[in-house]
């Protein structure tokens, strides 16, 4: 039991070390001279590595919530809903390329492939999807998953409407500047969410433990 307060405090420790790490992600775009040779004009853009980092992190977070899935029973139609969110989001983070290079609208089609699989095999599960919902509503790793959504999906799309940054701005308005805000606001978001799942991970793992124990 004394084990469970010192992981939870390692983990919070990665969790900031990684956080800081991002600077070294946003100085590179920012286009430091350390760390960038080359010039960019169009800073924070589709193909900067600001973008890259939070695919991956979509990417982590999809795979962490099917291996729990798969590894789970207990907790395996709510991992599944959540991976099937996210992997919709991760689809989102390809709409341009899919758009230009497979057809228009084509992110939309595989979105709505992936929504209708979450739903009938949520319809399915319902069961276990609702038993398994309430507890996990009133734990703390949904309270961190949730601040992660609200910081991606609503406040890095206000912070970033070029309206307001045009006022703040005047005549001086840099559109670099107003990318570099939203994109980074972004990825903080995209890595609580990825903090929020891995405390997940965890969750889920002592509720299969602790199923396992009672049982014997």
């Amino acid at each position: 039991m004394k084990k469970d307060p010192i992981l939870k405090i390692v983990r919070i420790v990665i969790y900031a070390s990684y956080l800081l790490s991002l600077s070294l992600v946003f100085l590179y775009d920012a286009g430091l001279k350390e760390l960038r040779v080359e010039e960019i004009q169009a800073k924070f853009n589709e193909d900067s590595l600001t973008e890259r980092f939070q695919e991956f992190t979509f990417l982590m977070i999809v795979i962490l919530c099917f291996v729990c899935s798969w590894l789970y029973p207990k907790t395996a139609a709510l991992s599944f809903l959540m991976g099937g969110f996210f992997l919709m989001a991760f689809i989102r983070e390809f709409d341009a390329f899919l758009d230009h290079k497979v057809h228009d609208g084509a992110w939309q089609v595989l979105v709505l492939i992936v929504l209708a699989t979450v739903l009938y095999k949520s319809y399915q599960n319902r069961k276990a999807l609702w038993n398994s919902l309430p507890n996990y509503l009133l734990s703390y790793p949904f309270g961190i998953m949730i601040s992660g959504m609200i910081i991606t999906f609503a406040y890095s799309r206000l912070i970033g409407e070029s309206i307001m940054w045009q006022t703040v701005m005047e005549e001086n308005y840099i559109r670099n500047v107003k990318n570099a805000v939203e994109e980074s606001v972004e990825l903080l978001g995209d890595s609580i969410i990825l903090f929020g799942v891995v405390e997940f991970f965890m969750y889920a793992k002592a509720i299969h433990k602790k199923t396992h124990l009672d049982v014997n």
